[in-house]
């Protein structure tokens, strides 16, 4: 059983909302947070999270800026400041361990992760999913036209001033800009020694498999790249999401688990 608290924190006059997801217990408990996607599932509290809290985490899931419940207008430095901010919220909770957290990231939430993680030493061990692997590439892509309008047809809701031209517009350009500051493949390096994961699927056909290896490839020891079989972007092969269920839920759990050993070993 887990169990899910509102919450939300505050930063530049903007309110950011989410959940605790958290195991029975009374904790403290090591805690994660969880970075969504462009635009992510309505739903943050299902899957992973709580796969991840039945297995002992306390696990931080929140809409960024612009989306969904929470306040202002997307922006990728803005996500990134609110990643930041995330990890101070999740490190100040009275239920949360004080030495070691960590923080897995899917899709474009992986890019803002590591943009994040690079530069805050609190955050101890590295999870990336469906890496969107260079921001600037993905902000001039083909991708985004068809993402954006998909969004606009199907659920508006999703992304705070989407339907409005002008408003998307900007929101695109400053993309473009961000991304020439913000670029996990002028950052991944700064992750080591911490440890990180990259878990990919081998049918991902938005995100390239040859260039999340060439953003595995810059990043420093100690690493480990996950292919998943049949896995595509959005994980909807049963068997592939559970072994990538699987495989993140595993590694989380060996690194707290180290974390633990050396924490008791006797000082010399």
């Amino acid at each position: 059983m887990v169990e899910v608290i509102p919450t939300e924190f505050t930063l530049e006059g903007m309110t950011i909302r989410g959940n605790f997801v958290i195991p029975s217990g009374d904790g403290p408990f090591p805690g994660i947070c969880k970075f969504h996607g462009l635009p992510g599932e309505p739903d943050q509290v299902s899957g992973f999270a709580t796969r991840l809290a039945e297995a002992g985490f306390a696990v931080l899931t929140f809409d960024f800026r612009g989306f969904r419940q929470s306040d202002g207008m997307f922006s990728l430095a803005g996500e990134i400041k609110d990643a930041k901010a995330a990890i101070s919220h999740l490190l100040e909770w009275d239920l949360t361990a004080k030495s070691w957290s960590g923080v897995y990231g899917t899709s474009f939430g992986a890019a803002v992760a590591v943009c994040a993680v690079a530069e805050d030493k609190r955050v101890k061990a590295l999870c990336l999913r469906a890496p969107v692997y260079d921001t600037l590439w993905f902000s001039q892509s083909s991708l985004i036209r068809p993402a954006v309008d998909y969004i606009v047809e199907t659920d508006p809701t999703q992304i705070r001033g989407i339907e409005d031209p002008e408003v998307q517009a900007g929101m695109l350009r400053r993309m473009v800009v961000d991304a020439r500051v913000h670029n996990p493949m002028s950052e991944i390096f700064k992750i080591s020694p911490r440890p990180l994961l990259v878990v990919h699927g081998s049918d991902d056909e938005g995100i390239d498999l040859a260039g999340v290896k060439r953003l595995y490839e810059l990043a420093g020891e100690p690493k480990d790249l996950v292919i998943v079989q049949g896995a595509d972007h959005g994980l909807t092969n049963p068997r592939a999401y559970e072994i990538t269920m699987s495989t993140v839920v595993e590694w989380f759990k060996k690194q707290w688990m180290n974390r633990r050993r050396r924490s008791k070993r006797p000082k010399t």
